[in-house]
């Protein structure tokens, strides 16, 4: 997925930074409601950009300090739940630390977003990229995207709202980037539109969609013990039906996106020189740059 395209939007400010703060700036554009966070390497920039961003006043969200990655992600889901539009991120051990709650948070159909910045996972203890922990989230409920640069960090955060929040959807989505290569890497400067362009595109969540947990609100249940044909026959069935109305949301966000910066983002997936292949080698992530041509 390149930019080849001049942006569009009425006003573009270009900065020079890394894949996190990058990540930072989107979540600031969203205008978030509560971000929890819990540092570990390599997705610390990210929400220690974010602190600064809430401390000086860019922007106004409640940041929540919690003992633990499976707090984060539990925190979030709370808000989710309760209407507002929510974000965390982790890295490596930290995501299979909240491992548990990424199936609570799919399957209650609660709209977030986290950013997972990919790293190895051990034993020995490495800190440096691999794919094995965002892999695991396959099966979980979650829409997950990788970036490819710093650009499409920036970019796939701040659709990943759009697209998570869509009645069509309603499913939390993980934007991946890799650990290091684009996390701490600065590449030529970072397109981020104006405020205002971002607010007529991108407006705020509506708290009843699909629900919201409130005092003296509708009684409702979460978490409950259904029967096998409850479970299968509807949970599964609506998720997997959300999952399959994603592609189509994706391809409507992407094009809407690409009208107001000229970044258009293709199909879900990209092949270079397929047609008359006999093998077929598949990458996500940053290694998958670097060609102009897309047979």
């Amino acid at each position: 997925m390149s930019s080849q395209v001049p942006p569009l939007a009425k006003q573009v400010r270009k900065v020079l930074v890394g894949g996190d703060h990058a990540v930072a700036e989107a979540v600031r554009l969203a205008k978030v409601n509560i971000v929890s966070a819990y540092p570990i390497t390599p997705q610390t920039l990210i929400v220690e950009r974010i602190s600064e961003m809430i401390e000086r006043g860019e922007l106004r969200a409640d940041y929540v300090r919690v003992e633990s990655e499976f707090a984060a992600l539990a925190t979030v889901y709370g808000a989710a739940a309760g209407g507002a539009r929510a974000f965390t991120a982790t890295s490596s051990h930290g995501l299979f630390y909240m491992y548990e709650m990424l199936w609570w948070a799919a399957a209650s159909r609660v709209p977030l977003v986290m950013a997972v910045v990919t790293r190895a996972l051990g034993p020995p203890w490495n800190i440096h990229d691999e794919h094995t922990d965002i892999l695991a989230m396959r099966d979980s409920g979650w829409i997950i995207g990788m970036a490819q640069n710093v650009q499409e960090a920036f970019d796939m955060t701040l659709t990943a709202f759009k697209i998570s929040e869509d009645e069509r959807v309603l499913l939390p989505v993980a934007v991946g980037l890799d650990g290091f290569i684009l996390s701490h890497t600065a590449e030529p400067p970072l397109d981020v539109p104006s405020q205002e362009d971002v607010d007529a595109w991108l407006p705020p969540r509506n708290p009843r969609i699909p629900y919201v947990i409130e005092p003296g609100g509708e009684a409702i249940t979460m978490g409950n013990l259904p029967g096998n044909d409850v479970y299968h026959a509807i949970l599964k069935k609506y998720m997997d039906e959300s999952m399959e109305s994603a592609k189509k949301v994706i391809a409507e966000v992407y094009d809407e996106y690409g009208k107001l910066t000229g970044r258009n983002y293709g199909p879900l997936t990209e092949c270079y020189r397929c047609s008359d292949a006999k093998y077929l080698a598949v990458s996500m992530g940053a290694w998958s740059g670097g060609y102009n041509e897309c047979n």
